[in-house]
């Protein structure tokens, strides 16, 4: 007998599968469905303690787990404009930071111990806590609970930490353009000051204190503005017993929690471009404000969405991508809020050649709102699609707990779900239209547009959509800027310092002699969970060529600078070109060399301006801050007033733990081919330890060849 292989086995079920299709087919609109079962909401009991907190319970005693919801009613529209970030970092280290029983390790190692989590986090209006737990160690998730939002201490080195990610998340946010481009969308729609629109620096978070978190939640948290949702497998009187105990002696809040800011909106037509080179795609967001879901034609406005952007087989779907085949992905979305109004946008992801043209189809989609009244097969299609998934707000009971305490906090009645479905059954196609013209304003578009505009199909003037604002997403350094007198003395002085300090270090004549150096040695940095250790080796040759390995985690990484052009180890491993301002930092670092800056003091592109006497650790400096030719710092120098050795540098820069205010201090000076040589380097980042490097091998005009500053063959 013939042995079948696999492969042949799943041929021959296909071709089954498929004749059994084709002698089967009939008419599915023929197709008689049974009755679905009737919806069943779970039932929420509501319970408020005598100092406002309120409770809402609902049993589910299928799986032993217990799972609580915490809303508690402020966020981040309450941080002053100059601590932009605060209640995002509280959040976080209310959770992480321990409390007055435990430390926030001593939390973590009870929770992984019994497979429970207890998280925190901060909205634009609205905080969470939540727990998920096996019911067994139900009280110990609530007691965890009671601890995080009552009795937070902020330990410093969770601040620490969350500021680091905090400064990461800033550094990285123009890399992705469809996020840059709904970022600086809200900033059109709602104003970029707006605290629905504003968005953290360097310099709001560098503001941030340990003070200003305890001060936060001293002033905001309090139970008479805290909802507590729990839902699954607990007995109620017990629950509500211990609730009481944990947070019956709460006391109420004294303050009055101001409510969101109205919004201010004009209707105006223009076009807003970011440049960005690096992409072969633009990202576009057309559109104006939203509207709220209180509004009387908030269940048309659901029908019109899905008709015009919702789901396959929508109008921008079927124009912009399958008719024209502009977009592998297009959408438009009306969205509303509760609280305050969301916004209308049409999306459009295109090839940069093809810009122009998206632009004018897309409105050319969204006027047709309001003159192609929807088919009754469109009309069938978005209700269908809003009834037909309209069960899964029920699919767990966690999801009706959390929105009842949205709809009791907000005022809505409780069946406000169930009101608004039965409005869209309906909804005609001339609601549809009505709400198209009310709501709808192609005339009125704020266009944003993220993507290389020399690439464009059309210059954005010639789409007389308004006004061409070109936005500027350059991230704010957070630099501590002072102000400099640049004046003749001040000058001469500054020489005179900077003079005085090359014959303390070795004499001006060593300085021009080096033309290269060896460097051996260890970069450490210093972390909340421990010290990490990294071997170096750098072989640098005056005045542009470095080459260095670095070791980390049992990798070694190169990074290469040969003049204008350079490489680095990129993620997975491949060798990658420095970008053009990478090759610039590198320039500037460059010149902050101590060698360096000593070979340049004669050079008309620096200037060494004196800038006063002060301290660094206790002992009298001379302050010299350093300026390239267009009068940019590149970093303030501090020389000891007596023996004018080098004790500090300061200046903006990068480190492994992100961008800040970097200040060095040195140690262990060394002579080295009569030239003194700090052999150890401390840097703090905006007055916090950041790393240290200690050298083990150091040597001048070491041989060095071409070919090691060269890109490494494959």
């Amino acid at each position: 007998m013939k042995r079948f292989t696999l492969v042949t086995f799943a041929v021959l079920m296909t071709f089954v599968f498929v004749f059994a299709s084709i002698s089967s087919a009939q008419d599915i609109s023929k197709i008689k469905y049974p009755k679905l079962n009737p919806l069943e909401i779970p039932n929420v009991k509501k319970i408020e303690l005598d100092n406002g907190l309120r409770l809402y319970l609902s049993q589910d005693k299928s799986l032993p787990i217990f799972r609580a919801s915490v809303r508690i009613n402020i966020g981040s529209y309450l941080e002053p404009a100059d601590k932009i970030g605060l209640a995002d970092i509280t959040s976080s280290v209310l959770r992480t930071g321990g409390t007055k029983k435990w430390s926030g390790d001593e939390i973590d190692e009870m929770l992984e111990a019994v497979g429970a989590s207890v998280e925190t986090s901060m909205g634009l209006a609205t905080g969470t806590a939540r727990i998920n737990v096996l019911s067994e160690y139900t009280f110990l998730g609530l007691e965890v609970l009671a601890e995080v939002l009552r009795y937070p201490v902020f330990e410093q080195d969770k601040i620490d930490l969350e500021i680091i990610q905090q400064r990461s998340a800033i550094a990285r946010r123009n890399d992705e353009a469809l996020q840059l481009a709904i970022r600086e969308f809200r900033k059109v729609i709602y104003g970029p000051k707006s605290v629905y629109a504003r968005q953290s620096e360097y310099a709001t978070i560098n503001a941030i204190t340990r003070d200003d978190l305890v001060a936060f939640h001293k002033k905001y948290f309090s139970p008479d503005n805290i909802q507590i949702g729990i839902w699954g497998d607990f007995d109620e009187k017990k629950i509500v017993k211990k609730i009481k105990k944990l947070f019956g002696n709460w006391a109420r809040g004294t303050v009055e929690i101001p409510k969101l800011p109205k919004v201010d909106y004009k209707f105006v037509r223009q076009v807003n471009y970011v440049e960005k080179n690096d992409v072969t795609q633009t990202n576009i967001l057309l559109g104006h404000i939203g509207g709220l879901v209180t509004d009387e034609d908030y269940a048309d406005r659901i029908v019109m969405n899905n008709i015009l952007g919702g789901g396959f087989g929508n109008r921008m779907f079927n124009t912009i991508r399958s008719k024209e085949g502009l977009a592998y992905g297009t959408s438009a979305t009306y969205t509303a809020n509760i609280s305050y109004p969301g916004f209308f946008y049409g999306y459009v992801g295109t090839k940069s050649e093809t810009t122009a043209k998206a632009i004018k189809e897309v409105i050319k989609v969204i006027r047709s709102m309001q003159t192609d009244p929807p088919t009754a097969e469109e009309m069938d299609r978005a209700k269908n699609a809003y009834l037909n998934s309209f069960v899964f707000n029920f699919d767990t009971k966690g999801e009706v707990v959390t929105r009842m305490m949205s709809y009791d906090y907000h005022g809505l009645p409780e069946d406000f779900l169930q009101q608004t479905k039965e409005k869209v059954e309906q909804v005609t196609s001339e609601d549809v239209v009505a709400a198209a013209k009310k709501n709808l304003r192609p005339d009125a578009l704020q266009v944003v547009v993220v993507g290389k505009g020399e690439d464009f199909d059309m210059p954005l003037e010639e789409l007389a959509l308004g006004p061409v604002q070109t936005i500027n997403i350059t991230i704010p350094s957070g630099e501590e800027k002072t102000e400099l007198s640049i004046t003749p003395e001040n000058l001469e002085k500054g020489k005179y310092v900077l003079t005085e300090a090359a014959k303390a270090h070795g004499g001006l004549a060593n300085f021009k002699k080096v033309s290269s150096l060896h460097t051996k040695g260890t970069l450490t940095i210093i972390t909340p969970q421990g010290d990490i250790a990294i071997p170096f080796d750098e072989l640098k040759a005056f005045p542009d060529k470095t080459r260095q390995e670095i070791s980390l985690m049992g990798r070694t990484m190169l990074i290469i600078r040969n003049g204008i052009s350079g490489w680095h180890t990129g993620p997975t491993g491949e060798l990658v070109p420095f970008t053009e301002e990478e090759i610039l930092e590198e320039n500037i670092d460059a010149m902050r060399n101590t060698i360096q800056m000593f070979q340049q003091i004669d050079s008309p592109k620096i200037q060494f301006v004196f800038d006063g006497s002060g301290e660094v650790d206790s002992s009298p400096v001379d302050f010299v801050v350093m300026l390239d030719k267009s009068g940019n710092s590149i970093c303030r120098l501090a020389f000891d007033s007596k023996t004018h050795k080098l004790a500090a540098k300061s200046f903006w820069g990068t480190t492994m733990m992100g961008e800040g205010n970097i200040e060095e201090t040195y140690a262990e000076f060394t002579q080295v081919e009569g030239i003194l040589i700090p052999f150890k380097t401390f840097r703090n980042l905006d007055g916090k330890k950041c790393d240290y490097t200690e050298i083990s091998e150091f040597n001048i005009n070491a041989s060095v060849s071409a070919d090691q500053f060269e890109k490494p063959t494959e």
